[in-house]
């Protein structure tokens, strides 16, 4: 019973001296085998900012205002101008805006990337976004004869694209573009972004 005693005591000092040993080892070189791991799990803010982007819409960058005139002849219906060689003609004169700028609504979503506060877009085309010529804006300089509405109608539609090629003709696309990507520098940075990479 003695020699059983004795070994139990021999053990549990064994022990103890193995758990102190454990112990001094795991705090001098912080190894805790059976320590917990915490993984961070990072969240893809993409789709997020893609639909902030695509929420901008139409970002005008720059705007052109127009003053054309356009002129039309058509063959007369009355006989005795006919007869003059003489047809009828209308001439207006149109004013309006034309914005130039980005339509973010057509952003893909693989054209956005984010790597921790730079955020890389890959800018969808510089073109004109609309153009402001109501009928109330046209002024009728000559009409000389029978213009049915829908014909003129028409014509009020060419206006618009004279308007559009006249600032086409003034480089509004190139200084759409010049000054876009300074604003959406801004603009993207003020998301939260340190770096804003634009291409």
């Amino acid at each position: 019973m003695f020699k059983l005693t004795k070994n139990i005591a021999s053990t549990v000092l064994s022990l103890a001296i193995v758990g102190m040993v454990y112990l001094f080892v795991a705090d001098t070189y912080k190894w805790w085998p059976f320590e917990s791991v915490t993984e961070t799990v990072k969240i893809d803010e993409t789709p997020n900012v893609v639909t902030e982007i695509r929420g901008i819409k139409k970002f005008t960058t720059a705007c052109y205002y127009g003053d054309v005139t356009i002129s039309k002849e058509k063959a007369s219906d009355n006989w005795l101008k006919n007869l003059l060689r003489q047809r009828d003609r209308i001439c207006l004169i149109g004013r309006g805006p034309i914005r130039a700028g980005y339509d973010f609504e057509k952003l893909p979503a693989d054209a956005v990337k984010i790597s921790g506060d730079t955020l890389r877009v890959k800018l969808p085309p510089v073109e004109v976004l609309d153009t402001i010529c109501n009928p109330k804006d046209c002024e009728v300089f000559i009409d000389d004869g029978n213009w049915p509405h829908d014909r003129v109608q028409s014509i009020h539609a060419d206006l618009q694209n004279v308007l559009v090629d006249d600032a086409l003709k003034c480089h509004i696309i190139a200084k759409a573009s010049k000054s876009g990507k300074a604003q959406l520098q801004k603009l993207f940075k003020s998301f939260g972004f340190t770096t804003v990479i634009l291409t």
